[in-house]
Order: structure tokens, then sequence, then C-alpha cells
């Protein structure tokens, strides 16, 4: 059943239920007065026929009553027992005298059948000091019930037409509101399919529906370029993977076609050792990045802390080029992980010490404002373009991200972890791995290398 159906059923449900008790409402209300004004003109008769019998006229007429105005005419049929139950005098519209009614409460009326047409009747003592006498006066239902039966047909009508009308206004409203679905559908049904042109255009000047397209298009904008990222990362991760794997191949290889003493076996054993290493320190950083954005919980992390875990890796590869660490901090804490953090400082780290010259420095700066803590990692090797000022934290970029960047290929998105070679996932990690603790990371474009990680600060304690 299309939306489209149910809204109108619904609609047609609704109007139904509440039209319909409206309607009998109304009707009962209207049914309910025309019976009291009834019962007022036929007591008021009555009464009148009861003081002319104390009076000792007991001689009863057909002729309308005196009150009967206030309903219209009131035929009046009306007959006179005395205490047995026997006829004194009778109208003459009754064709058939009936009986003495069984009594009923005191001045109320009842309904009754006589010759097939509904009546409406009361019975009143008479009294006086005459013999007892009861008075049983009716008069016809026919108008009160040919008023009740035009009324109930009346809103019949009007109660079927209301509901036609309600449920063809609801379909027609739910037509209007989702004629752009199909657009939708269709564009889903492309972009599955592998059209990542399709876009979503609504032909209308309907604000709202502007501005879903806007927004339908800004996700399938994002997904396209997640798809094309993951692509793009699953084919240089098996690009990099190979690498090491064909090389471990060869070298097992060689080594067995040619070695034949001791120290053949430990020189192509060594060689075989360092390419495994390359091998685990990719998948290592393959797994840090694919596992950043898993859920952890924050903590109040010491900034020093961290920044003493990071530079306790990065240190030897400090001494080795002879680049000198300067840490310059307040003691600031971090809502974050411990982890997570020293990875993020030691790759930052990594890569300011191997784009600094021989004999050269990199400063840490560390301050906290207004709830964010901003950490500033300057060196003083070659500059960052404002072109690759982004570029650099993509997944396995390498090549002259930096002017004069190192020949081996290294740029500042890889790792010195394995010896220098970078994969170019430092960059990447460390970025995953903030935005995870809810900051964000960024390179500034200017002659020497500057780093910027901003994170949120630790609640006051």
């Amino acid at each position: 059943m299309t939306f489209r159906l149910r809204t109108a059923l619904a609609v047609l449900v609704l109007t139904a239920g509440t039209m319909g008790a409206a309607f009998f409402l109304v009707w009962g209300t209207f049914v309910a007065s025309q019976r009291h004004q009834l019962d007022v003109a036929l007591l008021d008769v009555a009464e009148r026929e009861v003081a002319e019998a104390r009076a000792g006229a007991l001689e009863l007429t057909d002729a309308p009553g005196p009150s009967a105005n206030a309903v219209g005419p009131l035929p009046k049929y009306g007959v006179m027992y005395d205490a047995a139950g026997k006829v004194l005098s009778t109208t003459n519209n009754f064709k058939h005298v009936p009986p003495l009614p069984a009594r009923s409460p005191s001045k109320a009326a009842f309904d009754f059948e006589h010759d097939d047409h509904p009546m409406r009747g009361v019975v009143l003592d008479v009294g006086g000091q005459g013999p007892a006498q009861r008075l049983f006066l009716a008069t016809t239902r026919d108008d009160l019930e040919d008023d009740g039966r035009i009324l109930g047909r009346g809103m019949s009508v009007a109660w079927l037409v209301g509901c036609m009308w309600a449920a063809t206004v609801a379909f027609g409203v739910a037509s209007r509101l989702t004629a752009q679905h199909q657009v939708v559908a269709d564009v889903a049904r492309r972009v599955a399919s592998g059209d990542t042109s399709a876009r979503v255009a609504f032909r209308t000047t309907d604000a709202d529906l502007r501005q879903l397209a806007r927004d339908l298009n800004a996700m399938i904008d994002r997904l396209v370029g997640l798809v094309a990222s993951q692509e793009r990362f699953v084919s240089h991760a098996a690009h990099e993977l190979r690498t090491p794997l064909t090389s471990l191949r060869l070298e097992i290889e060689l080594a067995l076609r040619t070695c034949d003493t001791r120290e053949a076996y430990a020189e192509a054993l060594a060689g075989a050792l360092g390419s495994s290493k390359r091998l685990s320190s990719l998948a290592d950083d393959l797994l840090e990045l694919a596992r950043a954005d898993a859920d952890a919980v924050a903590e109040d992390v010491a900034l020093e802390v961290a920044i003493d875990d990071a530079c306790a890796v990065v240190a030897p590869l400090a001494r080795e080029k002879d680049v000198r660490l300067a840490i310059v901090h307040d003691n600031i804490h971090v809502q974050g992980t411990r982890s997570s953090l020293a990875r993020v400082l030691r790759n930052v780290l990594e890569n300011a010490v191997r784009f600094s010259p021989t004999g050269g420095a990199v400063e840490l700066r560390a301050e906290e404002r207004e709830g964010r803590v901003t950490i500033v990692v300057t060196d003083e090797g070659p500059g960052i373009s404002s072109a690759d000022a982004e570029r650099i934290f993509e997944p396995f970029v390498r090549g002259a991200a930096r002017e004069g960047s190192d020949p081996r290929g290294d740029t500042h998105a890889g790792s010195a972890s394995d010896g220098g070679h970078g994969a170019g996932l430092g960059l990447a990690i460390a970025r995953e791995l903030v935005r995870a603790m809810g900051g964000d990371v960024r390179a500034v474009s200017r002659a020497a290398g500057e780093i910027v990680v901003v994170l949120p600060a630790a609640a006051a304690r």
C-alpha cells in the first residue's frame, strides 16, 4: 500500500469517525428536543382536559389542544376511564379504544403503537370530589418521526459527501507532497548502479524541497567522496603491502638458490628481517588508521605525560639527525586517551624531525584558551605550499609535498618508524585520531614546516 493511499485512508477513517460522532450527537439532541417539546404540549393539553373533567365536563373531543401551537397542530386522542378501567368517554379518532395503559410515573409520557401509528401518551388522575377517574391522552408521533428521518437522511448524505471529499483532498495533497519521491528514488538507483553524476533536482518553488535537494546532493557528494577515498586507500594499501612482500619473497628465493655459507644465510636473513619489519610497521599503521574512529572512553590526560611518551620514541631519530627537541607547555590537561594523544604527537614530531636539517630544532608549544588546547609543532625544514597544506593529510601521499623533500620520496605524511622510508600514513593517522577525540589538525603554509593540533581541554579539575 502506497503512502498516498495510506494517508487517504487514515484521513477517511478520522473524518468518518469525527463527522459520524458529531452528526449522531446533533441528531440525538434534535430528536430529544422535539420529543421534549411534544411532551410539554401533550402534558399541558392533558392537564387542561383534567381541569375540565373536574368541572363536570366528561366529554372528550379530538380538536387540537389549546397549547398545541408550540409544536404545530397536535392531534388529540383521549379516553376517560373510571376506577375499574371502564371507558366513560373517548374521542372519535380512536378506531379501537385501547385498554387503560399500565400506570407510568407521574406525568411521564410514553411511546406506544395504535392502529399501526406511533403514538405518545400520558395518563393523569382526574381527582376532584367525584368518583376516581383517569384520563389517557395521546397524540401521534408521525411528525416527530418524519423530522428525525429527514434530518438523519440529510446528515447521512452530508457525512458521505464529507468523507469522500476529505479522502479525495487527502489523496491529492499526499500525491502533491510525494510527487518528488520518484525523483529521489530515481537518483538513488542511479547512484547505486554506479552513476556518481546523478543529483536531485526538484522542479518546485518550495524552499523546503529545494533545501532537501541541496542536503541530498551534499550527502551524495560526501558518499561518493568516501567511496572514492576508500577505493584509493585499498589500492594504495595493496600496493604498499606488495612491495615489502615481493622484496621478502625475492630475498628468500635468492637465499635458497645462492647461499651456501653461514655468512651468506645471515646476510640474506638480515635483508629478509628488514623487509618483514617494514611490512609489520606498515600493517600497524594500516590497523591504526582503520580503527582510528573506534569509540574509546575519553579521560583526563595530562599533556606532559603524552609528550614524554612521544619523545621517548622520537628521541633516537632526533639524535641520529642531530635535531634538538624544544618543548614548551604549561600544566595542561586534554580530554581524550593517552595512547591516541601520544601517537598523534609522535607522528607529528617524527614528521618534523625528518624534514629538519642536521643540527636544526623542532619546537612544540602548547597553550589552553577558551576550553581548547592548541599544540603547534614547527621545524626548520622546507615549507609547506598552500596547495599541499591539505593533501599531506591524505593516506599514502608521497612525492614533492614539500620543496626540498627527501630524495627517497618521503613527505610530510611519512613515518620514521620504518627507518625513514615512510608509507605516507603518519599525518593521516594523526588527523583521524585527533578528530576521533573531537579536535582537528591542520598544516600552516609558511617558509618552515608548521602543524597545528587543536583538542578539547579537560573539564575544570
